[in-house]
């Protein structure tokens, strides 16, 4: 992972620099920290958005296992409007006018 970890004080100096590298095409991330301990990592924004498309991508994967394994049935199209509709019923009741 983190092979080498650049001390905070040192990216901050160079923070222009690095972003200026990601826009010239560099994807390598930015480890730093304290006492060559990483504490977070600076990363090309292209590179963000893939990491975070793919975790949405396998959220969604685990969910939609979890619910072809659910066997309990499931409500229709109909059956789910009417049980809203009642949920909103009782709260505008309980709403004062």
């Amino acid at each position: 992972m983190a092979d080498v970890v650049v001390p905070t004080s040192e990216v901050r100096a160079a923070l222009g620099k690095i972003t200026r590298g990601f826009d010239a095409g560099d994807t390598e991330p930015v480890f730093f920290g304290s006492h060559r301990r990483p504490q977070a990592v600076l990363v090309p924004i292209a590179t963000w958005e893939k990491l975070v498309a793919r975790a949405e991508d396998e959220l969604d994967l685990d969910l939609a296992r979890r619910r072809i394994a659910d066997r309990r049935p499931w409500l229709s199209e109909d059956e789910l409007g009417a049980a809203l509709d009642r949920i909103a019923e009782g709260d505008s009741a309980q709403k004062p006018a």
